[in-house]
């Protein structure tokens, strides 16, 4: 297998983090380039010179660049700019999908057994104050047998599917297109949470076909946290009431009727102030991936986990959560150790070599996020160094 023509030095030289550690927790938090940190820097020195809503400021953050940012979303997902809200992360966009729709008790809501706590709390919160029943869907290697199962919880009360695009614990790909499929025969909405999606290989929702789409921009997109983004769906957008309202979420308030009228676009899910240089700086980050390539990134990021993994599988007891075949997982590399609290795991690769890495609790292991920026000999470091604390224990 062989890399692609990524300049992955000149790539390197631009991410400052990557020289202060090996860098594999991108799926937490993704290092900024530096053009997306001189873009806040650039657009914060720019108010502070001239002030938060003097005329030039308003017309390139507000007017414009906000609007631009919003075109460049809209393209990264083969969506239209109308159909692109701006917000702070996916589980604020899992949230603005819950409260925008009425829910009666016994509705059902179908999540799978491996969504993160952003994409199973809020539900759980709905049976509390709602009565509506949460089914669990088993992630499978065998996606035939995933949608078969998918079929079978689909009853008449169910409601929504809310899935992981890319699952946050095992790193496993689900096949979203195959079960928004199913579900939109069955009358049944669906939310993907594309949190490790974004950024990792290229996303096209008409094709995949959900009603509403969150990702946010601080994991594999490489942008500045507290960004994020929810498509939903043109069809949809009168199915789903904003319930956090106030300053923009509306035409011109009138006042002497006292009635307001909803932006006729997803922006009515944005409302009062938001922090224009972070938008911006989204925007510099999606271009910078989108310079790279999405496909270039997908294909260099599949190298690089092969051989990760062959060189892991050799550490004796060593356990995959990942799935193997490569068209079923992304970058995401879930692994057990014997021996090992996966917590204290983590810790030792930090401290003894400076390995950034994240843990599941759920499996007890180890969550590497391999990322395109990453190198083979990073990747040997990280496999001797837990190859090492493997030893230690048997």
């Amino acid at each position: 297998m062989t890399l692609t023509n990524i300049d992955v030095e000149q790539v390197r030289a631009g991410i400052p983090a990557l020289s202060a550690s090996i860098y594999l927790n991108t799926g937490t938090f993704g290092p900024l380039p530096r053009v997306v940190t001189d873009e806040i820097r650039r657009a914060y020195a720019k108010i502070e010179r001239l002030g938060t809503f003097s005329p030039p400021v308003f017309k390139e953050m507000e007017l414009e660049g906000l609007e631009d940012t919003r075109r460049k979303a809209a393209a990264l997902m083969h969506a239209y700019p109308d159909e692109i809200a701006f917000t702070h992360n996916v589980t604020d966009g899992i949230n603005v999908v819950l409260h925008g729709l009425d829910w009666s008790a016994g509705d059902e809501v179908i999540i799978s057994n491996q969504e993160h706590p952003s994409g199973t709390i809020p539900w759980l919160a709905l049976t509390e104050r709602r009565g509506v029943v949460v089914r669990l869907l088993p992630v499978r290697v065998d996606y035939d047998a995933m949608v078969a199962d998918f079929q079978a919880l689909i009853g008449p009360r169910t409601r929504l599917a809310c899935l992981s695009h890319v699952s946050c614990m095992s790193g496993a790909r689900l096949p979203v297109a195959r079960l928004c499929a199913v579900a939109r025969a069955a009358g049944v909405l669906t939310l993907i949470d594309g949190a490790h999606a974004e950024g990792q290989f290229p996303i096209d929702v008409p094709d995949i076909g959900p009603d509403f789409y969150a990702a946010c921009g601080h994991k594999w997109l490489l942008g500045p946290q507290g960004t994020g983004v929810l498509y939903v769906r043109r069809e949809r957008l009168s199915d789903l009431r904003p319930v956090w309202l106030g300053w923009g979420v509306n035409k011109p308030l009138d006042r002497d009727a006292m009635t307001y009228e909803l932006e006729p676009t997803a922006a009515r899910f944005e409302q009062s102030t938001q922090p224009w240089p972070l938008y911006l700086a989204l925007g510099r980050a999606i271009d910078y991936v989108q310079e790279i390539g999405l496909i270039n990134i997908e294909a260099r990021v599949r190298c690089l986990v092969a051989r990760f993994r062959q060189r892991l599988a050799a550490i004796p007891g060593l356990r995959f959560h990942t799935p193997a075949d490569p068209g079923s997982a992304a970058g995401l590399v879930t692994c057990s150790v014997p021996g090992w609290e996966a917590e204290a795991l983590s810790q030792h690769l930090w401290q003894n070599q400076r390995i950034l890495t994240n843990f599941i609790r759920e499996f007890n292991a180890l969550r590497f996020s391999v990322a395109f920026f990453n190198t083979d000999e990073e990747l040997e470091t990280a496999v001797v160094a837990l190859a090492q604390a493997a030893q230690r224990h048997t």
